[in-house]
């Protein structure tokens, strides 16, 4: 009987799974197939990692770059897993290598291309041969024409349920929205699945978009103050990135330029040592980073507009995998958007190139939006969110907003009197008075009449209007400015008009560090230079050996002995006896020196699993339970305390247990019926998994842990 939980705990050294990991994984166990959009960060590897360890068999999984497979694998055998990869990259001998573990069993995960299935020496019908237990499809998103990165070698992936009907197949991705959702499952012709939804909230992540003006100064501000950090920078065109890598090297910065035309040896070696933290910063167009799983990324920079929501949540993403505060910043300029729409059209398909250019059109009113930018994010991946989240530059930020009335007749006269033929920047030169305006306009009456305003403050007043409805733009190609019936009204002297004047940062990012206790920053040091000789000496990146969040509670909690030691995340029994003395000796050595004794004891489990049947009340539920009963919806709660609704929907089922909720509050009569008889016709099975599977999607994890504990408090009262 396999335990799933000494298998996360011995391995990779976390004592109880996140989110809806452990649901995710007892579906794949139960030879079922699982969708999961899980965000960045979110854990999904460790969905089929897991079973693969369990199950009998090699799993296979289907990964689109190089990078990734290497990333993956190597980490895994610091772990003790027995892992490989197949590529274009190895020799004849080195392919024939693992080929021949394959064959005799001696390996458990086998990462490998999608082209790489078929063809005249492709793996699939080797596969026949051997005993595959799992197909685990890590990017699915590639394989949607309406997803943000559509791959064709993808395409072939929709034979592995024909071909291997019994393997269980799991896909997974950290964006998709509904349209690329339905053609991934449509695509890969599954049909015994269930669907995992996670939050895409990345609370860790502050969200920055700034003015592109004299974007380089500001980029350099930026970094001087994060001279240790590792991080991204995103740009749209090769020569972009070598320029500005060679611009901040130039500067003083340890930087690297990565594009899709340099040599590959040239682009492997950077990527190495970006890696390795030999270098600082990437410079690079979208070619990089998909499917780096270096968590130590504490910043990721767009100078240029991405093409796309899902594209730019994806590369952000690539920040703080490890939890800590990270930011991420994106430069905007209006005209990235008319440079990007030639980009956008798909030549011959005129239903995709509307579209991807409706995707863009997102993606500018994303930059341009008043409204709390994590809202806007998670809205796009229809998830609600409140309406302030103190940690992105509009919830940040104070508006100084003066009456306009008489600024917003004269920007309206100005279109009325274009005839609605012209787009923002020409209206505001018009009233301006810019001797780039055409003759034939310079005679009207209302030529120059906004000449005292500069053109930064007209262009803030515009988008204002244009946010607020006072104003709209045409969806054409080449956008211009309408009136609307508001507009009518504001002319027409009927309303009075509030107009941003100036927007200004109150405070500096609000850091959530949630650990208890101050990190000896001199021991941190220490404990990044063992890291780095020890990930030099074995050839692998740091962040491989441990996180920055691992050693942040080393140097938190301060553990003086290895049953200590084993309290903190990321070891395993398998890193606890390779690495363990490396860092106590320092530790030890740190806190004699300092007269400091072990804060273990203070140390929270991040991931506490339930111990018994009958659970404590501890003060994460209360205050779940105080919110809910202040009015707040459970993904209200959920994305105030950073947490999943699923955990909050657990928070709340086990005061329906103590009494202190009613069923009703939870789950409504209708569905109350349905999974009373779902359970009885389980035999009264404590195991929710199967009822879940029986029930589909429209019923939660929550509401059938809710009826349990309503039917067990019925039949012990």
């Amino acid at each position: 009987m396999y335990n799933i939980q000494q298998t996360l705990q011995q391995y990779f050294g976390y004592n109880s799974f996140r989110h809806n990991q452990e649901e995710i994984i007892e579906n794949v166990l139960a030879k079922k197939d699982s969708i999961v959009l899980m965000p960045t960060g979110g854990g999904k590897s460790l969905c089929y990692q897991i079973p693969a360890l369990v199950l009998e068999g090699v799993t296979i999984v289907v990964s689109p770059l190089i990078a990734l497979m290497k990333d993956q694998v190597d980490s895994l055998k610091l772990n003790g897993v027995a892992a490989a990869f197949l590529n274009s990259s190895q020799s004849s001998s080195e392919q024939y290598s693992i080929i021949q573990q394959l064959k005799n069993n001696r390996l458990k995960l086998l990462y490998v291309a999608p082209e790489r299935l078929l063809g005249q020496n492709g793996l699939l019908n080797y596969l026949k041969e051997i005993n595959v237990s799992l197909f685990a499809i890590d990017e699915a998103h590639c394989i949607s024409h309406w997803g943000h990165d559509f791959r064709p070698e993808y395409l072939v992936l929709g034979q592995l349920k024909k071909q291997f009907p019994a393997v269980p197949i799991i896909a997974l991705t950290a964006t998709a929205d509904s349209l690329t959702k339905k053609d991934i499952i449509q695509k890969l012709e599954v049909t015994n699945y269930t669907v995992y939804e996670n939050s895409f909230n990345r609370p860790n992540i502050s969200y920055y978009i700034k003015q592109k003006r004299n974007h380089f100064n500001q980029l350099t501000d930026f970094l001087s103050e994060h001279k240790e950090d590792s991080g991204i920078i995103y740009c749209l065109s090769r020569s972009s990135t070598e320029k500005l890598a060679e611009d901040l090297r130039d500067e003083g910065y340890a930087a690297a330029a990565y594009h899709a035309g340099l040599e590959k040896n040239i682009k492997e070696e950077n990527q190495d040592k970006f890696l390795k933290d030999e270098i600082k910063i990437i410079v690079a167009t979208i070619a990089f980073g998909m499917g780096i799983n270096k968590s130590n990324v504490r910043f990721v920079v767009h100078v240029d507009l991405p093409k796309n929501i899902e594209g730019y949540y994806q590369e952000t993403g690539r920040a703080g995998r490890d939890g800590l505060p990270s930011e991420a910043i994106l430069f905007y300029s209006a005209s990235d958007v008319f440079k990007l729409k030639s980009f956008a059209r798909v030549e011959g398909n005129e239903a995709q190139s509307k579209v991807m250019l409706k995707k863009l059109d997102q993606m500018a009113a994303f930059c341009e939006t008043r409204q709390c930018r994590r809202k806007y994010l998670l809205n796009y991946f229809d998830e609600p969110a409140a309406n302030f989240c103190g940690s992105c530059d509009v919830c940040l930020s104070q508006e100084e907003k003066t009456d306009a009335t008489i600024e917003a007749q004269k920007l309206l006269s100005a279109v009325t009197r274009l005839q609605e033929r012209f787009g923002i920047n020409y209206v505001i030169d018009f009233l301006r008075g810019s001797s780039t305006t055409k003759t034939e306009h310079q005679s009207i009456k209302t030529f120059g009449i906004g000449k005292d305003i500069s053109k930064d403050q007209w262009k803030m007043y515009l988008k204002d209007m244009l946010q607020l409805g006072y104003l709209q733009q045409s969806d054409t190609e080449y956008p211009v400015l309408q009136l609307t019936e508001i507009s009518k009204q504001i002319l027409r002297g009927e309303m009075q008009v509030m107009l941003i004047k100036s927007v200004s940062i109150n405070k500096e990012i609000v850091q959530k560090n949630s650990v208890a206790e101050p990190v000896h920053a001199d021991l941190f040091k220490k404990l990044k230079a063992i890291r780095y000789d020890l990930a030099k000496a074995e050839n692998v990146a740091a962040f491989q050996v441990f996180s920055d969040a691992t050693l942040m509670e080393l140097a938190t909690y301060l553990p003086l002995t290895n049953a200590a030691l084993a309290k903190i995340s990321g070891f395993g029994a398998i890193k606890l006896e390779r690495y363990g003395n490396n860092f106590l000796d320092a530790i030890i050595d740190y806190c004699r020196a300092n007269n400091l004794t072990t804060k273990i004891d203070a140390k929270v489990p991040k991931r506490q699993r339930r111990s018994s049947a009958v659970e404590k009340t501890t003060d994460t539920k209360k205050l779940s339970l105080q919110l809910f009963q202040l009015g707040r919806s459970v993904d209200e709660i959920a994305f105030e305390r950073g947490l999943s609704t699923g955990t909050i929907e657990g928070h709340l089922a086990h005061f329906i247990f103590s009494g202190e909720l009613k069923i009703n509050e939870l789950v409504n009569a209708e569905k109350l019926k349905v999974i009373t008889k779902a359970i009885e016709e389980t035999n009264n099975s404590l195991a929710i998994a199967p009822i879940k599977q029986k029930l589909g999607d429209g019923y939660s994890y929550g509401e059938i842990t809710a009826v349990m504990n309503y039917i067990r408090r019925m039949s012990e009262s």
